[in-house]
């Protein structure tokens, strides 16, 4: 509880000090919200207009400026109606009181509150003006939505200033406090209408408003125009946000120094990915109660979204529930990305000259980890225990075959892909070992989708970001975003590997994703147990990624994998997203030729061949034969990862 001598250092509570909250806008230049969740404009008095001071003063304690802290009459006043009610229809508690309570005390109800609220009320009637107390009231108390004081509560729902309110607008804002959810025009207007012609027929009865003057107000349509129409929808990227912009500029100017944040966000694709999120978790739920599954509770869930182009992050979702959890598993998160991580391992070996029609053997490997006592035997296995022999890289990539990619990495060497890996963007640590192809490196969704960007855009890194601009007082530009397009690999090779990724979806693990309806390349990643599922797909102008699991790592489904469970919500997003906008192939660069090939064998053929895929040559750039390459044994070989901190990891899924 404050004490006396602390109450004359009231003003300057943060709460009070001038300023205004910093608002975030979309895409499109329209306003999302304000950064913070509390909505605060502190106006001086003498800005409230007189009908919106007189219609608080109807509503909420009429003898203001009458009574001192206590007001008798009207807690004997309520008290008989509440009593001839036989409901509590009716406080008793002065604005003084209401003031009190908000400043300092919970909002439970208890005889030891109510004697600390009456102590705090009278020492706030020694130490301020009734103007004083009025003015503090009226920028401090609650008016729905995340607006606090009249400022905020007339542009949140009216798009104005207090200043310009209308006598109806300002009737129908005095009744708010009360029960702000109850009497919310954005929630419940017929509600919101009745509550408003009590507040005028109190203004009537105090003498601020004629008969006359009250039925033309209670005659006009309750019209509001609410300036945060998408507040709300991307609490985790409001979070991103503001936590970069904290530490370039500092809270206090983030919080409290009006500046315009132009963001990426397209409200449309993030509807569509708070959508997607949702539905399709709640279809796994139901899937494992009808499957009567143990422990059915609901997984985590995390979607980027990024145009392919420019690195822009479109769309952001951290997880299910912000209100129960705001840590943001899109952005913070670090899990092993399973076979998700597998075409950069593909994309290292295209660099190096192989082909997707390349030979590798799809037959047991196992390789000698550590020495002497510490020497550990690991054997990569397939998902199936199955093994197929001689298969092209692009059949064992479109069907997510493990041995085939251990093989691949032990061939090309670890440090081209993480040399690769690097210059996509990803700064996660990646363990130098044979296992990476199989994606036991943990990374952030973010992370993989950006670097999934430079397949999309022809070898061109656009780092993601969030902030396109940032203007302060006097149209001050702060900082500006310009994307600085890098390519960091040849064009050719990127196309290369897309092709090879759209055989996923048309043949492969990620046959899910054909529900598009258009040209996506895509990868699917289930780790060990199905602990981490994940999805990341493109077009030639969107990138989007999916992860599904447990924040405390279970399997999310013995039998399940990212092509039946993530897949699906991706599809929800992207036909969202999309929408009938023109498909878009992803079209050969001049550097490469095409040629008919067999997936199987790897040898040319003719397009009537069932197995025909059209595979693209980049030009001047020989084949290295499998022949050529340093295959290590069968039966052996050297993991490069240090004996000392040698782990065996479990075969990935797909």
């Amino acid at each position: 509880m404050a004490r006396e001598e602390d109450l004359p250092n009231l003003l300057q509570l943060p709460i009070f000090q001038p300023g205004e909250p910093s608002l975030l806008y979309d895409d499109e230049g329209r306003v999302l919200g304000p950064i913070v969740p509390e909505y605060r404009i502190v106006v001086p008095l003498s800005r409230i207009p007189l009908k919106m001071r007189q219609a608080i003063l109807a509503a909420e304690d009429a003898r203001f400026y009458e009574h001192g802290a206590l007001d008798l009459k009207g807690i004997a006043r309520a008290a008989v109606r509440n009593l001839m009610s036989a409901s509590v229809r009716e406080g008793g508690s002065t604005i003084t009181q209401q003031l009190a309570k908000t400043l300092f005390l919970s909002h439970e109800r208890t005889l030891g509150r109510k004697v600390q609220e009456l102590q705090l009320a009278g020492e706030l009637e020694q130490t301020y003006t009734k103007d004083q107390i009025l003015e503090m009231y009226l920028n401090s108390i609650y008016f729905g939505h995340g607006a606090y004081g009249i400022e905020a509560a007339a542009k949140t729902y009216f798009s104005k200033s207090a200043t310009d309110l209308t006598v109806p607008e300002a009737a129908l804002l005095a009744g708010l406090p009360r029960a702000p959810g109850r009497y919310s025009p954005l929630i419940d207007i017929k509600r919101a209408k009745v509550r408003r012609q009590y507040v005028l027929d109190r203004m009537v009865a105090t003498g601020a408003l004629k008969p006359a003057q009250a039925r033309r107000a209670n005659l006009s349509p309750v019209s509001v125009n609410p300036m945060f129409r998408s507040k709300g929808i991307a609490p985790w990227f409001v979070d991103y946000v503001r936590q970069q912009l904290e530490v370039r500029l500092g809270p206090i100017p983030v919080r409290q120094g009006g500046l315009q944040i132009y963001t990426t966000l397209n409200v449309g694709m993030q509807r569509a990915a708070m959508k997607a999120i949702s539905r399709g978790i709640a279809a796994i739920v139901k899937r494992k109660a009808e499957q009567k599954a143990s422990g059915s509770a609901a997984p985590e869930g995390a979607l980027v979204a990024l145009d392919a182009r420019t690195g822009e992050i479109k769309a952001m979702v951290g997880g299910l529930d912000y209100g129960r959890s705001q840590f943001n598993r899109a952005v913070q998160a670090r899990r092993q990305p399973g076979s998700a991580f597998k075409p950069f391992v593909y994309a290292a070996a295209f660099e190096r000259g192989l082909t997707p029609w390349t030979i590798l053997d799809d037959a047991p490997i196992s390789f000698e980890i550590g020495a002497g006592k510490r020497s550990e035997t690991w054997a990569p296995e397939n998902v199936d225990r199955q093994y197929r022999g001689p298969v092209t890289l692009r059949r064992a990539l479109e069907e997510s075959i493990n041995v085939p990619t251990v093989r691949l990495i032990a061939a090309i060497g670890v440090d081209p892909v993480i040399d690769l890996a690097r210059r996509l963007g990803m700064t996660s640590e990646l363990r130098r070992e044979y296992a990476m192809a199989l994606g036991v490196s943990e990374v952030s969704l973010l992370e993989l989708t950006s670097a999934y960007q430079v397949f999309a855009d022809r070898g061109t890194l656009v780092p993601p970001f969030a902030i396109r601009r940032v203007v302060g007082p006097g149209e001050n530009v702060l900082e500006e975003q310009v994307p600085q397009p890098q390519q960091v690999m040849r064009e050719e090779i990127a196309f290369v590997l897309t092709s090879v990724l759209e055989g996923v979806v048309e043949r492969g693990t990620g046959k899910a994703a054909k529900r598009v309806g258009r040209p996506v390349a895509a990868k699917t990643g289930t780790t060990q147990a199905a602990e981490d599922l994940w999805f990341i797909g493109y077009t030639p102008s969107v990138v989007a990624g999916i992860w599904l699991g447990y924040d405390q790592r279970r399997s999310i489904g013995s039998h399940e994998t990212a092509g039946k469970i993530a897949a699906p919500i991706w599809v929800d997003f992207m036909k969202q997203s999309l929408g009938d906008s023109p498909a878009e192939p992803f079209l050969p660069p001049e550097g490469v030729s095409q040629a008919w090939m067999n997936r199987r064998t790897g040898q040319p053929t003719s397009p009537t061949d069932p197995e025909a895929v059209k595979e693209y040559i980049v030009r001047g750039q020989e084949e290295v034969l499998p022949s050529d390459l340093a295959l290590p044994a069968t039966n052996g070989g050297s993991s490069p990862r240090p004996s000392d901190n040698a782990v065996l990891p479990p075969p990935p899924g797909r």
